[in-house]
Parts: structure tokens; sequence; C-alpha cells
């Protein structure tokens, strides 16, 4: 946007777009502004008054000698901005600002600090109600000085908490003629990979399960798949000749924190934990609508929730109509997101175990069928007092271990799978190459009240019968033509106490 409207860029244009539709077909109005740009991740959360007047007076010194003007400036940068504004206004000149990543710095004073968050965003003196108030303000009248913004961020939060100071913009996330436009359709995929000759080399199922499936609108039909992941995935055949041995690039990992921050209050996982918990299990969520505007002050509201999900990308549209359903798109946001779970578990000492004895195990059982690694979780489960609270029924132990399993090396955990017209609470599909065993697990839930032992045997018997059934499926007779075998696993909870594994 920057080189299309600048008129810095006006003697550059044939160089800088050849080979594109845009140069074929400018429109009358490419390289006739001047570009005010901002970025906010360069503030620092820590001091953001200071930071964010240091930060914009240095992007306006710089917004001068681009353009060659001569103005004085103070140490207020809402006043050096106003004086911009003013001059592009008396000389009857066009400013085009782009500000990116507006909400930063501000959701990181959020997750540390409500009442600094407020003090910051909904105060009448608040710096950043103001900053968007002089925007606004430059837009109108004859010759308003500010006639484009376009504006980025991760949701549209701060902008709600800024109202009364901004209400002029228009979301475009969920139009559908934006659909494609940050991804990568199969139609490209297929050219990259033709371009770069990995026709024979490139697993395309792989693609699809771990970087596919973002829809961002109920109108759209074309799902993309992420570009930092495919270009992650591309590069490793590029530079190595093999595909990359982590699949999930470190870029897309997101700060937890934030989604701590939203599923846990008051010292208790709230309802949002469950709408996450669901996601993970991969249950379609239900939303009325996507919310393009509310407060950070209101994201227990489980609308808010789940649409700050669909922003942050760890959510995306299966399907439109009457109530949208929201659902995890890839292998690769799922297990990000079984990532929140844990770490919201252990950094609120709700449950900790060692990792390096949990992945041991989870080896062993890969490689000989070894089962030691449920008695270990279930040992854990029981030693651990601050989980007691939340298992309550069959749902949370399986999300539970859920969250565990997926963050392996050794398989990619897969629950509710379709197998011989039944499903599988959780497939351990083989992802290491030197595992031996596949894994098909049960679960099934007593109330402590409930319990006896001829209730369990029942419960077992269910469980062995469905096994026997999923191992039928023609996905794990399958295995065996890749040299790999298959354990069937009965697990059975009563309460937190892990009561048999067979």
């Amino acid at each position: 946007i920057e080189c299309y409207y600048d008129l810095k860029y006006k003697d550059n244009f044939e160089e800088i777009f050849k080979g594109t539709t845009i140069l074929d077909n400018p429109t009358k109005e490419r390289n006739s502004y001047h570009i005010l740009r901002f970025d906010f991740s360069a503030i620092d959360s820590s001091r953001p008054r200071e930071s964010m007047n240091e930060y914009c007076n240095i992007r306006l010194e710089n917004f001068l000698h681009k353009y060659d003007l001569s103005l004085k400036f103070g140490e207020n940068f809402m006043d050096n901005l106003n004086r911009v504004l003013t001059y592009f206004e008396e000389t009857n000149k066009k400013i085009y600002l782009l500000l990116d990543e507006y909400d930063n710095f501000i959701n990181k004073i959020l997750i540390s600090d409500q009442k600094d968050y407020e003090g910051y965003i909904t105060d009448k003196e608040a710096i950043f109600k103001q900053f968007f108030t002089v925007l606004k303000v430059a837009t109108g009248g004859v010759n308003a000085p500010l006639k484009k913004m376009f504006i980025t961020g991760v949701s549209p939060m701060a902008l709600f908490d800024v109202t009364s100071g901004y209400n002029i913009g228009m979301n475009i996330t969920t139009n559908p003629i934006f659909n494609t436009m940050v991804g990568v359709t199969q139609g490209e995929l297929d050219a990259l990979i033709k371009f770069y000759n990995l026709e024979e080399m490139v697993d395309r199922e792989v693609i699809k399960r771990w970087y596919n499936n973002y829809l961002f609108s109920e109108m759209a039909e074309t799902t993309v798949y992420n570009t930092d992941m495919i270009l992650y995935y591309i590069n490793s055949f590029l530079i190595n000749g093999y595909p990359p041995k982590e699949l999930i690039d470190i870029n897309v990992r997101s700060d937890y924190s934030k989604l701590r921050f939203l599923i846990y209050t008051n010292k208790k996982l709230n309802g949002n934990f469950e709408t996450l918990q669901n996601l993970i299990y991969d249950n379609a969520v239900s939303i009325s609508h996507i919310v393009d505007n509310f407060s950070a002050l209101e994201l227990t509201k489980a609308e808010n929730f789940k649409s700050l999900m669909y922003y942050l990308g760890l959510a995306t549209i299966e399907s439109g109509g009457l109530k949208l359903k929201l659902k995890i798109p890839n292998e690769t946001i799922k297990r990000i997101a079984c990532s929140y779970i844990r770490d919201s578990l252990e950094l609120e000492q709700i449950f900790t175990l060692n990792l390096d004895t949990f992945n041991d195990k989870l080896a062993n059982f890969a490689q000989d069928g070894d089962l030691d690694v449920f008695h270990y979780l279930g040992e854990r489960i029981k030693e651990n007092s601050g989980i007691r609270d939340y298992i309550k029924g069959e749902d949370f132990v399986k999300t539970f271990c859920l969250a565990y399993l997926s963050l392996s090396n050794y398989f990619v955990a897969r629950s509710e799978m379709e197998l011989n017209k039944g499903f599988a609470d959780i497939y351990l599909e083989p992802l290491n190459p030197y595992g031996t065993y596949a894994g098909l697990l049960e679960f099934k839930y007593i109330k402590r009240s409930d319990f006896s032992e001829a209730l369990l045997a029942q419960k077992i018997g269910e469980a062995k019968e469905q096994l026997s059934r999923y191992s039928d499926d023609i996905i794990v007779k399958n295995l065996e033509k890749q040299e790999k075998k298959v354990k069937s696993v009965v697990i059975v909870f009563s309460g937190w106490e892990m009561v048999a594994v067979e």
C-alpha cells in the first residue's frame, strides 16, 4: 500500500510492480499521497506513555525529513501531530495513514494489569483515546488532511474501547472478498511446488493437515493455508532437501499468556476454558455471529471469547447458517492450543508433571507398547490436588490427556476420529518413523459415588468392544503395511483416580 500510494515512489512504480496485475491496472490515486506510517509493536508496554510519545515523535520527524518539510516540533507528540495535520489542511495536501499492530502494546498491558489498561485506553484523558480522537477530527471538513487510513491488529478490542474517540472505521476481516488476501490458496500452493520442482518430494497430506483450513468469512468457500507455515515448510526443502523435523514454525507460536489470562480468572478456570476444551477435542462450537466490536473488559462473555479465538487464528469458520460453527483449523493450531492449556495448568499450580519423564515414558509406548506412560499420568493426577476441582466427567479427563499427548514428537493425537462407524476417543497416529506402535485409546468415567467393581467391569467391557470395532477399520489395518503395530488401551477414571489401564 505504501509503495502504491506514496508520491515518493512515483518514479519507481513500474520497477516495483513489474509482473503484476496492479501495473497494468493503475488507479488515478496511485502515488498521490504523503504516507504517515506507525507500528505500535515498537511501544514499550512497561512505560507506554513515555514510549508512545518517544516513538511517535521519531516517526513524525522521519515524515518531515522524507517529504522535505520544515515544521517546529515540541516534546509532546500529540501537539506535533496536530501541527502536521494543520499544515496539511492549510496547504490542501493529502495524508494516507498506515498503522500496524495498533493493539500490540495494549494487549500486553491488558494481560498484566486491568486497571492500567483502563487508564491508558478507556479514561477520558487516556493517551490512546486522544490519539484516535485527533485522527478522527483530521478526516472532517472540505480540506481534511487525513484522506485514508488502513489499520491492522489482532482484534477489534482496543478500538472498541476508544469508540467515543474513533467510530469511523470499517472492519473488513470477515468480508468474503478478502478471504484469500493473506493466505495461500490451493492453486497458489500448486504453482509454488511446481516452480521449485518439489512435486515428488512434498507430502501434500501433511501440509493439508498441519497448515490448511482457514476460512475468514461464512460467505466464502475457499480455504487457505497459513502463509508463514507454507514458506517455512518449502524453505526447508530448498535449503536442506527434506522437510523440517519440527513441523511447527516457532514464529506462529503466540504468547500463551494471552490465552492464560482469558481462561483463568479469580483463581479458577472459567467458562472460556470449556470452550477451548471443546475446540481441542475437535468439537465445533456454535456462535450466532463473529462479534466485530467488543470490550476487552467483557471477555468472559462466551460470544466475545469465541470471536477473539477467531481473530487470534486459534479457531476458524467451519460452516455458516443460522448459527456459525467454529473449529480449530489444523494440527499446528491444535498443538499450540494444547500448550496453552498445559502451561495454564502448570503456571497456576493446578497441575504439574515432569515433562522429561513423561516424554521418556511416551517414547517407550511408541517403541515397545509400554503402558507405563498412562500409569504415570494417573499417578500425577491423583497426587496433584489442584486438578481435582475440574475432573467432573469423561470429557475433562480426555481433554487433559489430549493436551499432553498432543505435544509429543512421536504421535499425532487425533481426537474423536471416525473409525468403522464409531469415534475413537484418541488415536495416536505414528509421527516419528522410528516408532513401532500406534495407539487407540478409549476413556470411561465413573462418578466416585457410583463406583463398584461390577460397574468397572461393565465399563471395561464396553470399551473393549468399541476398540475391537475400531481395530477393524481400514485405516488401522493399513498400519500393518507400514510395519506398525496397534496397541488398544482402555483407561477408566473414577473422579480424579485412574482405576483401570488395560
